[in-house]
This record gives structure tokens, C-alpha cells and sequence, in this order.
């Protein structure tokens, strides 16, 4: 037998997959994409979500719905995060208005509307933010896809 090489399927893929995600978060252009969503993240989110991602933000306890903690994501979504799904949840511009209300800010719509805001631009700060976010995670619980 192999030593190397788990015997488990599922535990291959799952290693094989932390090594891959170490890989990206490790690179150079991931570590810059990480700083600026960090950038962009206490410019737009802190108020609300805290400095630490922890939902207690200054503005927290005047809000209807709490803010959530943004570094228990991965409980609930696995690790890693789902990008797109995050995406689209901080862009809001793709929500159903007969859903009901949305708590948290159209973002997409706001980075769309500044001075050189185009939807290239506006994706490419959503990823970055995501990138930020998928950095904080505190949750070990891995994605089942």
C-alpha cells in the first residue's frame, strides 16, 4: 500500500483540495487581492459588521437585523466560500424585490454609481471583498460539493 496516499477517497479529494486553497491564499496576487478587500471592507462594511468581521460594528445595535458575523461564514456555507454566491449576495443588484426587504446595502449598485465605477470595477471590488472574507474564516467546516 501506498503511505502517501489516503486510501479514503473523500479524504484524498479533501486533502487534495486544502492544499489547493493553500496554494491560491499563499500566492503573491491573492495576498494583494486579500489587502485590498481588507481596504474596501473597513471603508464599506465595518460600520456594521465590526473591524474584526464579528458583526458588532458601531453601527450594529441601531440596525433591525443584526449583522452577521462574517467570519463564521464557512459554518453555514463551508469552506471555501461559495464566490459567486457571496458575490451576488454583496452585489444585491440580482435580488428578487418579491423576496422581501434587504437589510444590508445594494453594494453593486453603490460601487457602480462612483466616479470611475463601470461593472468591471464594480466585479472586481466584489471579488476582492470575497477574497478578504474567505481570509477571516474562523469555520472548519469544509464545503460539500
Amino acid at each position: 500500500m501506498n503511505q502517501g496516499c489516503p486510501t479514503n477517497p473523500m479524504t484524498y479529494w479533501k486533502t487534495l483540495l486544502a492544499l489547493l486553497i493553500i496554494a491560491i491564499v499563499s500566492s503573491p496576487a491573492f495576498a494583494d487581492d486579500i489587502a485590498e478587500g481588507r481596504q474596501l471592507y473597513l471603508r464599506y462594511c465595518a460600520s456594521c459588521h465590526g473591524i474584526d468581521g464579528d458583526g458588532n460594528g458601531p453601527l450594529a445595535g441601531s440596525l433591525t437585523t443584526p449583522p452577521p458575523n462574517l467570519r463564521q461564514l464557512s459554518l453555514r456555507y463551508g469552506n471555501p466560500l461559495p464566490r459567486d454566491r457571496i458575490a451576488r449576495f454583496i452585489d444585491g443588484r440580482a435580488d428578487v424585490k418579491a423576496h422581501g426587504t434587504r437589510d444590508m446595502p445594494v453594494w453593486g449598485e453603490r460601487f457602480y454609481a462612483e466616479p470611475n465605477g463601470s461593472e468591471a470595477a464594480t466585479r472586481e471590488r466584489i471579488r476582492k471583498l470575497v477574497a478578504y472574507l474567505q481570509s477571516i474564516q474562523t469555520g472548519a467546516r469544509t464545503a460539500s460539493r
